[in-house]
């Protein structure tokens, strides 16, 4: 069973057009496919806490908010699933601020690469105005968890879009895109960018070791010290996934 997770930034819970628009992609997944299971939440749906900048979930691994609020949990589904989903209405020009602040929550799977080797997909919704801004704005943190987008899918809502065959027509051309990710028909690959994000978290492991042990005891004990680049890497994680 392959297994999706969505984040959706708005707090209209399933009436939110971001939400409705994710849906559309991932019902024409689990048509193509029943072996493929999806969940979608939105910031209407937890208790979301602002991160504090205290660093214990770099020097601990710990984050001591996460038993306050459910961002724990969030987390868990994370590391659990084969393809994410980052999603966002426009809200003051760009993602939502409850987007923004799991962002911000999440940092230690950043800095431990957690997510490496699997594929990802940012999804918004605007009224009038150009949504590439957020799109590129969600590909920098997608990078530095270690995903590699494949997909982008928005919707300009003020037209009507959302009850439009075309949008439906778009968003079911991205799970077509989505699917042989999901198979192992298409394999993630390597690039510039994700060289560059890999090779400077790596570089700053010294530094970690002694500032940001948690960090550090991760690429250790994962064997990611051991590898000279995100392709090695990738291609440690298909030869540890063959044996499980």
């Amino acid at each position: 069973m392959k297994k999706v997770f969505a984040f959706i930034g708005s707090p209209r819970k399933e009436k939110s057009n971001t939400y409705i628009l994710t849906k559309m992609m991932l019902d024409k997944l689990v048509e193509m496919d029943k072996n493929i299971e999806y969940e979608i939440l939105t910031a209407g749906h937890i208790k979301l806490n602002f991160c504090q900048g205290c660093l214990i979930c770099a020097t601990k691994g710990i984050c001591p908010e996460d038993e306050h609020d459910d961002v724990g949990m969030i987390k868990e589904k994370m590391i659990a699933a084969d393809l994410i989903i980052l999603g966002s209405p426009m809200y003051g020009g760009g993602i939502s601020g409850q987007l923004k602040t799991l962002l911000d929550r999440i940092a230690l799977l950043y800095l431990q690469k957690r997510l490496a080797g699997r594929p990802g997909v940012t999804v918004a919704t605007t009224g009038m105005s150009p949504n590439e801004s957020m799109h590129e704005f969600l590909a920098g943190p997608m990078m530095e968890l270690g995903l590699k987008v494949i997909a982008r899918l928005d919707a300009t809502t003020s037209r009507g879009e959302m009850d439009d065959p075309e949008t439906r027509k778009r968003a079911e051309k991205v799970a077509e895109t989505v699917f042989p990710y999901l198979t192992g028909e298409k394999l993630i690959e390597s690039d510039e960018t994700t060289e560059m994000a890999f090779q400077g978290m790596k570089s700053e492991m010294p530094l970690f070791k002694k500032e940001c042990p948690a960090v550090y005891k991760y690429w250790k004990e994962s064997g990611m010290l051991e590898v000279n680049s995100y392709a090695e890497l990738l291609e440690k994680i298909r030869k540890e996934a063959v044996l499980r």
